[in-house]
């Protein structure tokens, strides 16, 4: 049964504020870490207005992940009309912090159903919308690949820049090194297209 309390506007600065505190707990700490009075706390807020904002910490933790992936999917957008796309898209998903958000989201789906269901409904937008600018950045450059599909280049992209990310956590210099030599590799094709 759903309670009938009022709850805070979703468009309110004060959510927004409590998202971004959540987002950095979750990153710094991990999810299970993520309570209402250590969110408060983070916030400079009353823990009171957590629940104003989100019923439970289930409602909050759904919230976090659209907030997440609305702010991934406006970059995607950017990196589409942007020189060397692919460069720029393995840099995004590459980036540590975001890597252990993903994992902590992962973590999270074990234990929670409707997250699980979430997670993997982004998924598919996400490889969809990736393909789309391989597809693009490829027929520009006249690059061909026989028998793969975009789908199946934007999913090794993605796998390949997260596990990067991933160890880079554990072994920096090494990520760093390694980032950058593909990094270079993406920014040659765009700008060496085929004759």
């Amino acid at each position: 049964m759903t309670s009938n309390r009022r709850i805070g506007t979703e468009s309110s600065d004060t959510r927004r504020q409590l998202l971004i505190a959540a987002g950095e707990l979750m990153r710094e700490e991990g999810y299970a870490e993520v309570t209402s009075r250590k969110l408060a706390q983070r916030a400079g807020l009353k823990p009171q207005l957590v629940h104003y904002y989100f019923r439970t910490m289930g409602d909050l933790f759904e919230a976090l992940f659209k907030f997440s992936t609305e702010r991934y999917l406006a970059q995607l957008d950017r990196i589409a009309t942007e020189k060397a796309p692919l460069a720029r898209l393995f840099e995004l998903n590459s980036d540590p912090a975001g890597a252990t958000m993903q994992l902590e989201f992962l973590a999270l789906a074990n234990h929670r159903k409707e997250m699980h269901e979430l997670i993997a409904a982004f998924g598919q937008e996400l490889n969809t919308r990736v393909a789309t600018i391989v597809r693009a950045e490829f027929a520009d450059q006249g690059a061909l690949f026989p028998n793969v599909t975009p789908e199946e280049i934007a999913a090794i992209l993605e796998a390949v820049a997260r596990g990067l990310a991933f160890s880079g956590r554990f072994n920096e210099d090494r990520f760093a090194g390694t980032r950058k030599v593909v990094s270079t590799w993406l920014q040659a094709v765009a700008t060496n297209p085929r004759p």
